[in-house]
């Protein structure tokens, strides 16, 4: 057994260590063939929903303020209410009294 010898085996030893490498690059190449789309699919996404964020704060705040003024405004209408109410009152003990 001539033939055989230690060199052989480390040589096919190395051989089948390149192949393997070389498999593992084909793969990771092609998976990340399959990766770089949909990771810029999900970062168009995020940007899309970012802007909508943005624009859902904004129309928020919007309406916080103009809640705000129309509270402001409930507020005076109340006051205005109590107001007329109590002249009505009297205006009724007036008509009373002078009936």
């Amino acid at each position: 057994m001539e033939w055989f010898s230690i060199a052989w085996v480390f040589g096919i030893i190395t051989l089948a260590c390149a192949f393997f490498f070389l498999q593992m690059l084909v793969d990771y190449n092609t998976q990340r063939g399959l990766l770089v789309p949909a990771l810029k699919q999900a970062r168009e996404m995020k940007e899309r929903h970012e802007t909508e964020i943005e624009k859902v704060d904004r129309l928020t705040k919007e309406a916080e303020a103009q809640l705000s003024a129309l509270h402001e405004e409930s507020k005076a209408l109340s006051q205005k209410i109590k107001a007329l109410d109590g002249e009505i009152d009297v205006s009724k003990k007036a008509d009373s009294d002078a009936g």
